[in-house]
């Protein structure tokens, strides 16, 4: 394929379209594309004066601006192509000038003027670095906006950065990932594209007042949820107006995060936070960070809510439920991975707790003649009575008696410690109508507890009028005659 042939020329640039393009972006912005090109270049200080009129942005680095052309040339760029060098495509200083009324650039053998009258150009006497004169009428307002976020700035170790006469200091550092495989931005043949890049994230506890930051090479991008500033070591993805990145590559940081702090630095109420619920329910973590994420922030024995039949079942059986309505579909469907349901809880542990079948012996058969009787005495409701065997779970849970609604039927565990020589026992009594109560209701919710009440009271006047006799036809299994 032949190469094509050069473009030259085929566009220009209207002068007042551009000007209205870059003075629709904050003067904080514009401002940072000046102090990054002074960081790139290793300056020793920097120095911000915002004023009413004037902004006047100057650095010490050793070289200046090579090529004059670099001032006014829209997208010419002498960025190498390293993810790691901060800015692209040859716009920040250019849109920062378009935005004033006049502007002076002072660096080495050169100064550029703007003005009323065009662009010009002289030689000078400076040696060393570079000095910008921005001037129009700035609203306190906007000088305020453009100090809050020029005082965020974490400049290179080495550089000093002084905003107003006030040298700003350095936030703590609290940690530095390393090998954190994210996307980041190059530049081939004047074409930004998408690469993957191993960076580094430093983590810093912000300084009073300020809210944590998305940082790029010291540089605050926008503000997030996360409870740190995390400064990333190479260009980030920006979207359209350069003051935010897309959700997607912020879920990439803040999973980065989460897998190298969990184990360390996260205590339970930081793995609550809305960050980490963000990366729960969108990002595709392994099931051993979800593992490490439960057994942190959930207690012991922790299952996904589901109906309210099985939730109630399951606590139950000794459950703790993670309530469905309180964490987002994606959350619950990442945590499905590695917790059950409380619905397939109950099943599993309703299988385990079925335990063998027992054939009753005279005792238990009397017993269950009297739970019949009382059942159809105390709440109208006609019930089978049947017996297992079951030991206590590996957890020490012991069920002492099962009722399964849709079947009508009351099952008791022999080994429990249920008196089946007296059903009057108050333990063994609570326990019969505890599940009479539920035939009404799974749930123990005001529904069950009035149920409760309402069988414990008919219960207890039931025996108050029958009397010793009473008591003593049901111990024995046979109140039908004492009842008649």
């Amino acid at each position: 394929m032949e190469d094509a042939e050069p473009r030259n020329q085929w566009f220009e640039v209207a002068d007042d379209g551009w000007r209205r393009l870059s003075a629709a972006r904050p003067l904080g912005r514009l401002v940072l594309e000046a102090l990054q090109n002074a960081f790139d270049e290793s300056a020793g200080l920097v120095t911000v004066e915002l004023g009413s009129d004037r902004v006047v942005v100057e650095d010490d680095a050793e070289s200046g601006i090579g090529d004059e052309r670099l001032v006014y040339t829209i997208f010419l760029s002498d960025k190498p192509d390293d993810p790691t060098r901060r800015g692209r495509m040859g716009r920040g200083l250019k849109e920062l000038i378009a935005c004033m009324e006049r502007a002076r650039v002072e660096t080495v053998g050169r100064t550029v003027r703007f003005d009323e009258s065009g662009r010009s150009s002289e030689a000078n006497d400076r040696e060393q670095g570079t000095r910008l004169v921005l001037e129009r009428t700035f609203e306190e307002r906007e000088l305020a906006d453009a100090r809050g976020l020029l005082a965020l700035c974490i400049p290179p170790k080495g550089t000093k950065l002084v905003l107003d006469g006030r040298t700003g200091r350095r936030p703590k550092s609290l940690l530095s990932l390393s090998g954190c495989a994210l996307e980041t931005v190059i530049v081939v043949d004047g074409v930004e594209r998408a690469a993957l890049g191993q960076t580094t994230l430093s983590v810093y506890a912000p300084r009073r007042g300020e809210q944590p930051h998305l940082f790029e090479m010291g540089l605050p991008v926008e503000a997030w949820n996360v409870p740190w500033h995390v400064d990333v070591a190479q260009r980030v993805p920006l979207k359209e107006g350069r003051d935010s990145v897309p959700e997607r590559y912020k879920l990439a940081v803040k999973a980065a995060l989460l897998e190298a702090m969990i184990h360390s630095y996260l205590d339970r109420s930081d793995l609550r936070g809305d960050w980490v619920h963000d990366v729960i329910a969108a990002w595709p973590l392994s099931s051993s960070l979800l593992d490490a994420y439960v057994s942190r922030v959930f207690p012991k024995g922790s299952v996904l809510g589901g109906t309210s039949r099985a939730n109630d079942r399951a606590r139950q059986l000794g459950a703790h439920i993670i309530d469905a309505a309180g964490i987002s579909h994606g959350a619950y469907v990442s945590l499905a991975r590695v917790l059950e349901t409380s619905d397939d809880y109950v099943r599993r542990r309703s299988r385990e707790f079925g335990g063998e079948d027992v054939e009753p012996d005279d005792t238990q058969r009397r017993f269950a003649d009297a739970v019949r009787w009382l059942a159809r005495a105390v709440a109208g409701r006609v019930v089978r009575v049947r017996f297992f065997a079951r030991d206590p779970s590996d957890a020490g849970l012991l069920e002492d008696a099962v009722t399964d609604v849709d079947r009508r039927e009351i099952a008791f565990n022999v080994r429990g410690p249920l008196r089946y020589d007296d059903i009057l026992d108050p333990m063994t009594l609570g326990v019969v109508l505890h599940e009479i109560a539920h035939l009404e209701t799974p749930e123990h919710d005001h529904r069950f507890i009035d149920r409760l009440q309402h069988l414990a009271g008919k219960a207890g006047r039931l025996l108050a009028e029958g009397g010793p006799d009473l008591a003593t036809k049901l111990r024995a299994g046979d109140p039908d005659r004492s009842a008649s």
